[in-house]
């Protein structure tokens, strides 16, 4: 009786194991969809960008209050990754439309980005969710 206990005892602290491990590799979906991402044209007589443009949504169900993207450019001289965060207060399903000051100084090489994505987003009640 008492080695079926010990069996059934070590048998469910394995499970528990199992169950955290496998809870821990299913990292929370993105909760941040990107609609558009592209780099603007240049202000008159100027060769370098004018910035980056980022249009998303907050797919997740509380409001967010900081969103970095990590977004990649390339010109005929370098290819480049860098972060921008976006800081306000961005409530579940509504549209976010902002220009950041990224790749403003840049040769400008067309308006297409190499790679745009959320990277972290840290919510109104101090949580974060990281890729």
């Amino acid at each position: 009786m008492y080695q079926l206990q010990r069996v059934a005892g070590i048998t469910l602290v394995a499970v528990i194991v199992a169950v955290a491990v496998v809870a821990h590799a299913m990292a929370a979906p993105n909760p941040i969809s990107i609609q558009q991402c592209f780099v603007t044209v240049p202000k008159p007589l100027s060769k370098k960008a004018g910035g980056t443009q980022i249009k998303y949504v907050n797919q997740g169900s509380k409001s967010a209050t900081h969103v970095t993207f990590a977004v990649g450019y390339r010109n005929a001289e370098n290819n480049y990754l860098r972060k921008v965060t976006d800081d306000g207060e961005f409530e579940p399903g509504h549209v976010i439309d902002h220009h950041f000051n990224l790749y403003q100084d840049v040769t400008y090489a067309g308006k297409k980005v190499q790679s745009c994505s959320p990277v972290s987003v840290t919510w109104a009640d101090g949580s974060k969710w990281t890729k």
